[in-house]
């Protein structure tokens, strides 16, 4: 149980939210694209700290990114109207996570009575996915969730290059994604660049759907 939230806290540390990082949560997946390089990236957690106004100075890489962490779930614990006081992260984290499947379930008209939230996690990502599918002009025809899923994050990422002016010839979605949180990650969520709740990224697990 403790490692389904911190995977979800840690999705909140880059911060990226929404459905998808709800239910990879739910399921312990890696929900973030480039997770694994941004996790440890000592560059960009730096980066991460500062933009929250976090000290860094004299401290190690692991201890600046539980520091962002934490600052992160208390945020997003305010924005819900959360008391966090006498909370441990972990028991934090489970009702941010709680609050804003069911959030984000009423926003999708998806009635939450008699559901389990890992269930109502699943819908709500799947609802979502397609939603976001037919905003951006992608044919749901005869595909799977995956292939969907992947095709929206894609489209998302070289979306988000052209408008800053990345060069996009001959990269890859992974190369341009980690060169857009690398170096233009402030600006992206200025810009609104990966749309979603308050402007934060959000992508979906490359792995297949259960």
């Amino acid at each position: 149980m403790r490692k389904m939230y911190m995977t979800f806290a840690i999705a909140l540390l880059f911060g990226l939210f929404g459905s998808s990082q709800t239910y990879a949560a739910a399921e312990g997946k890696s929900e973030v694209h480039g997770h694994g390089h941004f996790k440890h990236n000592p560059e960009f957690i730096k980066k991460k700290a500062e933009s929250l106004g976090i000290e860094t100075e004299g401290k190690d890489t692991e201890t600046i990114a539980k520091e962002v962490k934490e600052t992160i779930i208390k945020q997003k614990a305010k924005e819900l109207g959360i008391d966090s006081n006498g909370k441990d992260l972990d028991s934090l984290a489970k009702e941010v996570w709680e609050t804003e499947i069911k959030k984000e379930a009423k926003e999708l008209g998806i009635t939450t009575e008699g559901k389990e939230l890992h269930n109502l996690a699943r819908e709500v990502r799947e609802t979502q996915i397609i939603k976001e599918a037919k905003e951006l002009g992608i044919s749901t025809d005869n595909k799977d969730l995956h292939t969907i899923a992947h095709e929206v994050r894609e489209k998302r990422i070289f979306q988000a290059a052209e408008k800053l002016g990345i060069e996009t010839k001959n990269k890859s979605a992974e190369e341009l994604f980690k060169e857009i949180m690398t170096n233009h990650a402030d600006k992206a969520k200025e810009l609104n660049l990966f749309p979603h709740k308050g402007g934060k990224v959000h992508f979906f697990d490359k792995s297949k759907e259960n």
